[in-house]
Order: structure tokens, then C-alpha cells, then sequence
């Protein structure tokens, strides 16, 4: 590493032996793994659920977890992101709202249930999301809604159905005062919702599903978001082999923006839909196994709808970093110190870009940290370190490394539009308003910067300034031609990317309208 640069930080695996001896019990009942990436995140988790038990050492808590019950619950809740909140993901519930329900309830008797599955529900938000949307659609016919998780206390959590600010940071004004009654500094949902859903704890990686007794056979709708990214891909193939199962002939599974594709991994249909991909089973009355695009063919976006980490509310408290000033950046000569990677580091970095593309951010992660440890000039190597540690969930671990990358490299536009949208993730929407500028001054046609500034104005509340941030996305992606690759938008095409601008700007005016 040339001298003067900071070190990449690696991970340093377990501190004692016993975390290891925890890791294999949960890895046996539950098939989570730990990567050595994963590893200093997960003894955390255990630290913390150590003073939760109140139990001395680490050797108590690999003691305790040997048998079923509050120890393994705990530890199974730290080890797993259960941060969600409500109306995440509204292209998804767009595309159930649009593309999934009417069909299904054009179609079937108004005597049978709608059934939907939540599976890894943590703390209940996604079901109670789901109940909400189907009764402001209108839907009338029997419901039956499903939340499972491998975790007791969250559960516990879901069915008392109280919720901070944070949970509701995804729900407009309106809903939260409609479905919500506020108590000092939570939120109680409407007893009717909370009713509408059932909660189970359900091991996914176990063989107990799907039967009749769990609750989870012909089901309608079934989804799994940002949860098989926990476990290694024997473990995903057997899980999406019994969730598939689950689905009724006509059903849907949908499963989250970081989670690793099913297609030539399991035996399904992969439907292309504007909100991502969706999944149905190959063996259902007109199928076919290769994928069929309904509207505007793109891949599931992955990064910037990574499972977020709850973080405090405010900017003082806030554990991600923002550069101090608002000022320009001010172009000045490159650092051309080993911009030219010696030759043996072309592999790792090539592998890295390719475990990337296959959703493998352990690995990408792995290899991208290895190539700049021998060169950190590689600007290319820290966006790929930066995007694939974010698919993974550990945002903080993103946002430490990409401020590491932008005092190395202050001039790369796609490193401060990633410091951008972390920033956003964070709920810190001025200070990501003010990295996207840098990275629209470095590079006035970054389409991504322009439309995340627009995303983020709105958000602000500044119409004017957000429907000039998205006229300026759509300006530049009518010069794209059709097909044509547009920086860090990790592959979605420019088409769907000028509907996703023009839906914006027409939301922006139907708001001004009323």
C-alpha cells in the first residue's frame, strides 16, 4: 500500500472461541451464517444480548444457547437486522396494489380468504402494512394474514403493535393520523389492523412448512424481504423451494431488493415488473421458466434499498458522517499515485466486480477489500467495497468506508452520490441534498445524483426545487439511447429510469393540484 494512505479495515473474526461455538449452534437450528465480513457485527450481537441475559462471559451465553428457549431467542433477534418500517419498499406494494390483487380478486370465489404470508416479519410492520393498503383499496372478501419470524421477542414486539416515529418514517401524514393514535411518543395502531393479522414463530430453514398446521399452504401473496440474505445458498435454495411451495396455483412471491435471484436456482417462474422481480411456481397452469417482462423489463434495484440499520433520529446522535462545509468541490490536479494496478491485482479485482454482479457481497466485498489493500487508488474497487458491504445491511460499515474513499478520492462523483444516498438512508436528508450537489458539480449529467436529489427535496418538502432536480434526470435520459448504460444505476435501464422521473414529477403535481 503506497505509504501515507489509511489501511483498509478488515475483519478480525471472533475474539473468543465460545462466539464461534454460538455462531455454529444458530447456524445448526436457524442456517444463519457468519462470514468472516459478518463476524465482528454478529459478536456484537452477542455482547449485546449477553447484557440482556445478564450473563458474565461468552462461555455462559454458548452454554445457554445449547437448549431452546429465552437465551437463543435473544441471541437469534440481535443476529438478525429486525429494523423495518412501514410502506417500505412502495414499488413493491405499488405492484401488489396494481398488478397483484385485482386479478386475484377478479378470479376467485368472494368466499375464499385472500391469504398472505409475511415471512420474517420482525416487529410486524410488513403484515400491518399489507392490512392497512387491502382496507384503502377497498377489499371487501375475507383476509387472512400471516407474520412469522424465527425470533420471540420481535413477535412479542408485532403483537403489542406500538411503534416510534421511525417505524412510520415511510407513511405520509395522513396515514399515521388515520391508522395511528399517538401515546406521549409512540404510536398505537388501529385495534381493527392489529386484529386482521397472526402472528407464529416459524424457523424457516426448518422442514415444519409448508403444512395446513403452520398455516402456510395456498397462499396468495408470500413475502420474504431481505431475509435470505442471511443465509449460504444451500440454505436459500431450500428455503425458496418451500415458499414457492406455500404459494396457491395463481400466487406471488416477492422477495426484497438485496435478496439473491431464484432463477437457475430453484424451479420457478421469474416475472419482470416494474416494482422488481416476483416469482411464481413453474409448476402452475401456464408457466414458463424463463422470464417474461410485463411492463418495462429491469432488474430488482439492489443497493439503495438495502435493509437499513435503525439509526437516531438526529443529526447529533447520527453514527454516519457528512463533510463539514457546503462549498464545491474544486477540481484540482489528479492523484495519479497508483491509479495503475500492478498486474496480479487485475484477478481479485475482476472476481470482485464478478461476485458482485452474481449477488455474492460476501465474497465482492472480500476480494474488493484485498485489491485495495495492495492498491487504494482503485476508485472502481471502493464504489464496488462500498455497494457491496451496503447490500448486505451493514450501512454504517458502507458509510465508513465510503468516507474513508472520499478523503482519498474527493473528485469521484459516484463515491460522493453513494455518501449521498447513505445519508438519506440515515434520515439525514439536508446533509445527503448537499452530497448530491458535489456530485452534480463534479459531473452535471449524473442522472442517479439528479434523481436522489429530487427524491430528497421532495422529501424536504421543496417542490420547486425537487421538480427541477427530476426535469434535469429527465433531460439527460432522453439523450441516452434505448438500452444504453447509465453510471451507478447498477443496470436498470434508462427507460425504466425516465418512468421512474416522469412518475415523480406527475406525483409532484397532483400534490400541487390539491
Amino acid at each position: 500500500m503506497p505509504a501515507g494512505q489509511p489501511p483498509v479495515r478488515r475483519a478480525k473474526g471472533w475474539s473468543d472461541p465460545a462466539f464461534a461455538r454460538v455462531a455454529s449452534v444458530i447456524h445448526l437450528v436457524a442456517g444463519l451464517v457468519f462470514p468472516p465480513n459478518r463476524q465482528p457485527s454478529a459478536e456484537s450481537g452477542m455482547r449485546r444480548a449477553m447484557t440482556s441475559l445478564a450473563l458474565a462471559d461468552a462461555d455462559a451465553l454458548a452454554r445457554a444457547v445449547q437448549v431452546p428457549g429465552e437465551a437463543r431467542d435473544t441471541v437469534l433477534a440481535e443476529l438478525t437486522v429486525g429494523e423495518t418500517y412501514f410502506f417500505r419498499e412502495p414499488a413493491q406494494l405499488d405492484l401488489l396494489g396494481t398488478h397483484v390483487l385485482p386479478p386475484l380478486r377478479d378470479r376467485r370465489d368472494e368466499n375464499r380468504p385472500l391469504r398472505v404470508w409475511s415471512a420474517g416479519c420482525a416487529s410486524g410492520e410488513e403484515p400491518y402494512t399489507i392490512a392497512i393498503l387491502l382496507r384503502e383499496l377497498g377489499w371487501t372478501n375475507p383476509v387472512r394474514i400471516l407474520g412469522t419470524d424465527v425470533a420471540r421477542p420481535r413477535l412479542d414486539a408485532a403483537r403489542r403493535a406500538r411503534y416510534t416515529r421511525w417505524s412510520l418514517r415511510g407513511a405520509s401524514q395522513e396515514r399515521v393520523a388515520r391508522w395511528f393514535e399517538r401515546r406521549g411518543t409512540q404510536f398505537q395502531l388501529d385495534p381493527a389492523v392489529r386484529d386482521a393479522v397472526e402472528f407464529a414463530q416459524l424457523n424457516l430453514i426448518a422442514d415444519e412448512y409448508p403444512s395446513p398446521e403452520s398455516r402456510t399452504v395456498m397462499q396468495d401473496v408470500v413475502l420474504c424481504r431481505n431475509v435470505l440474505i442471511y443465509f449460504d445458498m444451500a440454505g436459500v435454495e431450500r428455503i425458496a423451494s418451500r415458499l414457492l411451495a406455500s404459494l396457491a396455483p395463481d400466487g406471488w412471491l416477492l422477495l426484497g431488493a438485496s435478496d439473491p435471484p431464484l432463477a437457475g436456482l430453484v424451479p420457478c417462474e421469474v416475472v419482470m415488473l416494474p416494482g422488481g422481480m416476483a416469482y411464481r411456481r413453474a409448476d402452475r397452469p401456464g408457466a414458463s421458466a424463463a422470464p417474461r417482462a410485463v411492463v418495462s423489463p429491469a432488474p430488482a434495484t439492489r443497493w439503495w434499498m438495502s435493509p437499513a440499520i435503525e439509526l437516531p433520529a438526529t443529526a447529533d446522535d447520527s453514527p454516519f458522517h457528512w463533510l463539514e462545509d457546503d462549498a464545491p468541490v474544486v477540481p484540482a490536479a489528479p492523484d495519479v499515485a497508483g491509479v495503475a494496478a500492478v498486474a496480479d491485482m487485475a484477478v481479485p479485482a475482476d472476481e470482485a466486480r464478478a461476485a458482485y454482479l452474481a449477488a455474492d457481497y460476501p465474497r465482492a466485498e472480500s476480494l474488493a477489500a484485498a485489491a485495495l489493500e495492495a492498491d487504494a487508488g482503485r476508485v472502481d474497487q471502493w464504489v464496488l467495497l462500498v455497494r457491496a458491504i451496503a447490500n448486505q445491511g451493514r450501512l454504517r460499515d458502507a458509510d465508513q468506508e465510503c468516507v474513508r474513499a472520499l478523503d482519498l478520492h474527493r473528485l469521484s462523483p459516484e463515491l460522493h452520490y453513494l455518501h449521498a444516498t447513505l445519508l438519506r438512508e440515515a434520515g439525514q436528508h439536508r446533509e445527503a441534498a448537499n452530497a448530491a450537489r458535489r456530485a452534480l458539480y463534479l459531473d452535471p449529467r449524473f442522472v442517479m445524483a439528479h434523481l436522489l436529489l429530487g427524491d430528497v427535496h421532495a422529501h424536504l418538502g421543496d417542490t420547486a426545487r425537487a421538480a427541477r432536480a427530476f426535469e434535469n434526470a429527465r433531460t439527460e435520459l432522453a439523450a441516452v439511447p434505448p438500452g444504453g448504460a447509465i453510471p451507478a444505476a447498477d443496470g436498470v435501464p434508462p427507460e425504466r429510469l425516465r418512468h421512474v422521473a416522469e412518475q415523480r414529477l406527475g406525483g409532484l403535481r397532483a400534490a400541487e393540484r390539491r
